[in-house]
């Protein structure tokens, strides 16, 4: 299961003992090589450790105690539906590969059959009366075909695992691209509910095991097919050996249930710190922190962090093999007398008449043939009964993202000429108290309007329900008199160029990061005037590529920009888009003044053809503004122009006064 889908860390418990020391489990356990690497200030006797990190138990897990009550009986019930789910997915992928995959499946099984039913009949010859040469005669026949079945049965394996291996990759894709559909075509307004983020990775987690869905399905219809394949040769044999074969496997098979139940609480019992040292990894070899990381001496810290962490896991898993080796031994034993029973029984048959020694000699063939097959059966039935309750999550989700997504209504929406909010207002899931509004306000075209506000004034919301990223809890929303709730949300966007905080910086070429897919009618062209408008052409010129460099220099051969080149891309796409609602949330943040005063040019220059609003906290870029808005606690607290609300002597002139005494 992956670390990061299966769940995540719900309460923080602070552990009582504090460590003076690096774990004696990794310093045991650490190479010379490495431990020579290892600050001094660590094995100093009169450098203090610092505590170990917060410990977290993972609380959360929706299918936890369906697993801890894992039963044979439970497996059965739920297991035909992963069976049925992985059968609609392959089908889905490779119609062909599907049948192929079917079709060896029951061949192997035929010719398991035919091979017990050989050997039975070789038996016979083989150890009954005759002179060697004669019972060699006798049997020859027989065990020809025996072998042919089997060699039959090797070829029917390669072919299903082939036809497995074209399956497999395609299921993979078709699960892991319906999720990413399902994130990029969800109303953003449902990454608020309080309960998203579990359901997300909970189906993440079903969509991680597509992978290994088909494998887990193949051991378990395998060993499945074997064990129909051995009881129709057995019941025909004599009808007592069927009992007494399932009476001799069944042991184990409750063994590695009750083993398939151990993991699944180990992973629990682990997982939140698996989690941690995953992200402190991250943290710890980025090249993002390597600074931060050396220039701050961390390294001692970091390094004993990071091995406490590891400590906690090791110790679980190496605490947690006494359970194992009690759950096999109990489970060996009471097989081994079962066993011993069957023996017993087969020689009390054959030694009463009651069962040919041939027959007894196809019951020890058949019962090394069901153990294994048995074993199969289980331990993937174990893993298709996990996968069950997943995928079922995984469906589930994708279900209610097509609720979920798409358009919100019939109506196309048109660039707006004007946007109206009346008493529109915005509440998170799970809160009483509205994140904005209710507000009433006109943007007109042409305008440029500058929104001003302290962090948690509701400035983010207004751009959301502006931008018809979402609808208002409460109010009204119109663009030209077409309310956003009800129009296609798709199609407003295609009018809108947003600039956030947190842009993004795409592994894709400059053109692309500027046209991102887009292309504007007149080509490179385009591509130039974004970035002469926002001063960064003469530097995409000096990249090694120019327009075709690869902005990412975590991939071979690409180029890294600094932070206020990759602000100056940013706005640049919301130049080539040219749209009629330009939304700039702190666009110049990380530039130079050069690349700041080309941007509020090119904005300043632009506006007759749109709807401008511009989101920051440096008070003299509201100049440019036509009017100023300034939002406190969710409502419009003033608005004006620079001059007005200056003069007014409020909220706006404090800010003002805040931020030229510095």
């Amino acid at each position: 299961m992956s670390e990061k889908q299966a769940g995540r860390p719900a309460e923080k418990q602070v552990p009582v003992r504090v460590p003076r020391q690096v774990p004696a489990q990794v310093a045991r356990q650490v190479p010379a090589q490495v431990a020579r690497q290892v600050p001094a200030q660590a094995t100093d006797p009169d450098f203090a450790v610092p505590p170990a990190p917060p410990e977290f138990t993972f609380k959360w897990g929706q299918h936890s105690e369906a697993m801890e009550r894992l039963s044979l009986a439970q497996m059965a019930r739920r297991v035909p539906s992963a069976l049925a789910q992985t059968g609609r997915l392959a089908w889905a992928v490779n119609r062909t590969a599907f049948i192929w995959l079917v079709g060896a499946q029951i061949g192997g099984g035929i010719c398991t059959a035919a091979a017990l039913t050989a050997v039975s009949a070789a038996m016979g010859p083989l150890l009954t009366g005759g002179t060697v040469d004669q019972r060699i005669a006798a049997a020859a026949l027989p065990l020809g075909l025996a072998a042919a079945m089997t060699a039959l049965g090797a070829l029917a394996s390669i072919a299903s695992g082939s036809a497995a291996r074209r399956l497999t990759p395609g299921m993979s894709t078709i699960a892991d691209l319906a999720m990413v559909d399902a994130h990029m075509d969800v109303e953003l307004a449902s990454y608020d509910a309080p309960d998203f983020t579990e359901r997300s990775e909970a189906a993440e987690t079903g969509s991680a095991r597509s992978s290994m869905l088909l494998q887990d399905a193949l051991g378990f219809t395998g060993g499945l097919i074997d064990m129909i394949a051995v009881a129709s040769v057995l019941s025909v044999v004599h009808p007592v050996l069927l009992p007494l074969l399932l009476l001799s496997v069944i042991p184990r098979g409750l063994g590695s249930v009750y083993a398939a139940r151990l993991d699944y609480t180990l992973h629990n019992e682990t997982i939140a710190s698996r989690n941690i040292r995953h992200m402190m990894r991250w943290h710890l070899t980025t090249p993002k922190l390597a600074d931060e990381l050396r220039g701050n001496s961390m390294r001692p810290y970091a390094h004993h962090w990071y091995a406490a962490v590891c400590e906690r896991i090791d110790s679980r898993m190496v605490g947690s093999a006494p359970r194992y080796l009690i759950a096999h031994l109990i489970a060996a034993g009471a097989s081994g007398l079962f066993v011993i029973l069957t023996w017993l029984s087969l020689g009390g048959l054959v030694a009463g008449g009651y069962m040919a020694v041939g027959a007894a000699g196809t019951a020890i063939v058949a019962m090394r043939t069901s153990t294994a097959a048995l074993s199969g059966l289980v331990v993937f039935g174990a893993a298709m009964f996990q996968h069950a309750l997943y995928l079922g999550d995984y469906a589930t989700f994708i279900a209610q993202a097509a609720e979920q997504s798409g358009a919100r209504g019939p109506l196309a929406m048109e660039a707006p000429g004007k946007i109206r909010l009346e008493g529109a207002a915005y509440t998170y899931p799970g809160k009483q108290t509205p994140a904005l509004g209710p507000v009433d306000l006109t943007l007109n075209r042409g305008e440029v309007v500058a929104l001003v506000g302290e962090n948690g004034a509701g400035k983010s919301t207004f751009i959301r329900l502006l931008t018809a990223l979402t609808t208002p809890t409460a109010g009204t929303v119109t663009w030209d008199g077409v309310p956003t709730s009800d129009a296609d949300q798709r199609t407003a966007w295609t009018h809108v160029g947003l600039v956030t905080q947190s842009y993004g910086h795409w592994p894709f070429s400059a053109r692309e990061n500027v046209t991102l897919g887009q292309p504007d009618p007149r080509g490179e062209e385009a591509v130039w005037d974004a970035l002469h408008a926002v001063g960064m052409k003469e530097a995409v010129q000096e990249f090694p590529d120019g327009l075709d460099t690869l902005l990412a220099r975590s991939l071979w051969g690409g180029h890294e920009p600094s932070g206020g080149q990759w602000q100056r891309l940013a706005c640049g796409r919301a130049f080539h888009r040219r749209p009629a609602l330009l939304v700039m949330d702190e666009p110049t943040s990380a530039m130079d003044p050069r690349g700041e005063h080309m941007v509020f040019s090119g904005l300043r220059d632009m506006k007759a053809e749109r709807i401008t609003v511009i989101v920051t906290h440096r008070m003299e870029n509201c100049r440019l503004a036509d009017r100023i808005i300034v939002l406190d606690g969710g409502r419009i607290a003033e608005q004006g122009t620079y001059e007005e609300l200056v003069a007014a002597g409020g909220s706006f002139a404090e800010l003002v006064r805040l931020s030229m005494d510095r």
